[in-house]
C-alpha cells in the first residue's frame, strides 16, 4: 500500500482527522481545499492548532506542511482551491480520491471526475448520529446513482460537526478506507457507523442504468453549482486566476496579503484567493452575485 497515491478533497473536521491518522501510509498524498483556517475551526479541527492567524493561510497548505514535517517518507502536495471540473486531469496523478467535502454539489463534481477517469473513490459524510462511507470502483454504482434515487434524503451542510471527532469515529473512517484500498471492501458498498450506539452496518448499492454519470447519459452541472451556501458564508469559484491587485483597486478598503485579498466593511467580509475562490460572509446571495458581476467588468 505504501506505493499508493491518494487525493484528499476537503480538509475540514473529517479530512484533517483522517489525514492526521495516515502518516507514512502512502507514497503521495494530495490535499485539496480552498478554505482558510479560522479560530472557530479549532473547536472541531484540533489538527490546525499552532496556526498563525496574522495572515490568511489555507487549510491545504498548512496541512501539507504539517504532515511533511512529521512524515519524511511520503510526499505531500497541496492545492489551495476548491475542486472544480477544471481539476479533473489532476486525478491522473493519483490512484484513489477521497471526498471529505461538506456539500452535495462538490461531491457530484468529484464523482463525475472519478467516473470519467476511472479512479476509485470514497465519499465520506457525517451528521449528529451517523458516519457514512460510500465506496466507488469503476463499473460499480457511483455516488450519483445514490443521489438520483435518494428522493432528497442525501443532505448537505457544514455546520453539523460541533465537537472534535472521537477516536472510534476516526478509527472507523481510517480502517474502512484502508480496507478498500487493500481490496478488502468492494465498490458499491456503503459502511455506516451509528455514533451513539457504536454499531456498524453495511449495505450494497446497485448501479442505476439511467445514471447520467456511470451509465454515460448526458449530464452537465449548471452555473448555479459554482455558488455554494454553507455555515461559513457564500462560497464561489470563478474557475480562473484572479489578479488580486486589480481586484483590490475595485474593492474599497481591501488589502492583499500573500495569495489572498481581504475586505471587511459593516459586518460584511470578502476573502478572495488568487486561484479564483471567493468567500462572502454576511452577504445575501443576491449581493454576492452583484459583487461578482461588478468584479468581472
Amino acid at each position: 500500500m505504501k506505493e499508493k497515491r491518494i487525493l484528499i478533497v476537503g480538509a475540514g473536521a473529517l479530512g484533517s482527522s483522517f489525514l492526521d491518522s495516515i502518516s507514512g501510509e502512502f507514497s503521495k498524498v494530495g490535499i485539496f481545499d480552498g478554505d482558510i483556517i479560522t479560530k472557530d475551526n479549532l473547536k472541531t479541527q484540533p489538527f490546525y492548532e499552532g496556526c498563525n492567524f496574522e495572515i490568511p493561510l489555507s487549510k491545504a497548505e498548512f496541512a501539507a506542511n504539517k504532515m511533511g514535517e512529521k512524515d519524511k517518507t511520503s510526499e505531500y502536495v497541496f492545492y489551495n482551491r476548491y475542486f472544480m471540473e477544471r481539476d479533473e486531469d489532476i486525478l491522473k496523478e493519483y490512484d484513489y480520491v477521497i471526498d471529505f467535502t461538506d456539500n452535495l454539489k462538490s461531491r457530484l463534481v468529484i464523482n463525475k471526475a472519478a467516473v470519467n477517469k476511472g479512479i476509485p473513490a470514497v465519499f465520506a459524510s457525517i451528521n449528529e448520529k451517523e458516519v457514512f462511507l460510500y465506496f466507488y470502483n469503476d463499473g460499480n454504482a457511483c455516488f450519483n446513482c445514490i443521489y438520483r434515487n435518494s428522493n432528497g434524503k442525501v443532505k448537505e451542510g457544514c455546520d453539523s460537526i460541533i465537537s472534535p471527532l472521537s477516536d472510534k469515529t476516526i478509527s472507523f473512517i481510517k480502517d474502512n478506507i484502508l480496507s478498500f484500498i487493500k481490496d478488502k471492501i468492494y465498490g458499491g458498498s456503503v459502511r455506516i457507523l451509528n455514533i451513539s450506539k457504536g454499531k456498524e452496518m453495511s449495505v450494497n448499492i446497485n448501479k442505476d442504468p439511467q445514471c447520467e454519470e456511470c451509465s454515460k447519459h448526458s449530464f452537465k452541472i449548471d452555473d448555479s453549482a459554482l455558488i455554494q451556501v454553507c455555515a461559513a458564508g457564500i462560497k464561489f469559484s470563478s474557475n480562473t486566476h484572479i489578479d488580486l491587485k486589480r481586484a483590490s483597486e475595485k474593492i474599497k478598503g481591501s488589502k492583499v496579503a500573500g495569495d489572498y485579498l481581504f475586505s471587511k466593511n459593516d459586518g460584511k467580509s470578502i476573502l478572495i484567493s488568487s486561484e479564483g475562490d471567493f468567500l462572502f460572509t454576511g452577504y445575501e446571495l443576491k449581493e454576492a452575485r452583484e459583487l461578482l458581476s461588478f468584479l468581472k467588468q
